[in-house]
């Protein structure tokens, strides 16, 4: 099945590297596929390591750059506010996740510095490690939402892509003989992480619609109580002025009718 596909794409770009380099930079699949699809073409194992991770690193600095003014700018349209929300808070949960409990308090001085540098080594290790959904695209986005400088940033997810990049290289090399089969098991696992991630990030965007609706609502209340007391405020006001002016009224004819009285006992 997966050579199939991975002909089908030979067949359309026409040019073996070059189908290293697109493959290594799509997502999920990204270095940890095209190794062994370039191996399974035929490329020898340390030039597809180089190829697919020239690929990958390509897009790291262009998320890094992107993410968030993309993510920003969809939120201003109702039609994507919903999936860009979800998606910040999926990256963002695991962003937390690299940072513990650490990533919520206030630090200072030294405790900052020990804090980017947990930072820089999380990252790090979570590109490292050689599975679909910790490459280079979700390794970006955490350094990104944990706020790790630009370069840092790049630098550690490069590092880390190496390191997978490597441990890939020597797997496909010390299992060439079934590397198909691995491949088949491999393009089944992106698979299904691919329907999770969409499901998953379906769910919140309903949550995301949800809150934003009970929020909606809770704030048309308050305004329509706040509307009722005034107009209560307002009615109470004019009761106390018709009262008033009722009493004054009493109170001049009182006096009018004092002053006759006097004036016919004189």
């Amino acid at each position: 099945m997966t050579e199939k596909i991975i002909e089908a794409v030979r067949q359309l770009i026409g040019n073996d590297y070059l189908t290293t380099v697109l493959i290594s930079m799509i997502p999920i699949v990204e270095l940890r596929g095209a190794i062994p699809a370039a191996i399974t073409m035929g490329i020898k194992p340390i030039i597809a390591f180089a190829l697919a991770w020239a690929g990958s690193a390509i897009v790291s600095p262009i998320l890094l750059l992107i993410l968030r003014p993309v993510l920003n700018w969809m939120k201003k349209f109702k039609i994507f506010a919903s999936l860009a929300q979800a998606i910040e808070d999926g990256f963002k949960g695991k962003a937390l996740k690299v940072l513990g409990k650490e990533g919520n308090t206030a630090l200072t001085g030294e405790e900052l510095k020990r804090l980017e540098r947990k930072k820089m080594l999380g990252v790090y290790l979570f590109v490292a490690f050689p599975i679909p959904l910790t490459g280079v695209w979700t390794g970006s986005a955490i350094a990104t939402f944990i706020d790790l400088p630009f370069w840092k940033s790049m630098i550690m997810v490069w590092l880390g892509n190496l390191t997978a990049g490597a441990i890939v290289t020597l797997l496909a090399f010390f299992l060439s003989a079934y590397m198909n089969i691995i491949l088949d098991i491999f393009f089944i696992i992106v698979i299904l992480v691919l329907l999770l991630f969409i499901a998953r990030t379906v769910i919140k965007m309903v949550k995301n619609k949800k809150q934003a609706q009970t929020a909606q609502n809770q704030e048309v209340n308050a305004v329509e109580n706040m509307v009722k007391e005034e107009k209560n405020d307002v009615k109470q006001d004019v009761i106390a002025s018709e009262d008033n002016g009722a009493n004054t009224c009493i109170t001049h004819t009182s006096t009018n009718e004092k002053r006759e009285t006097d004036q016919e006992d004189k």
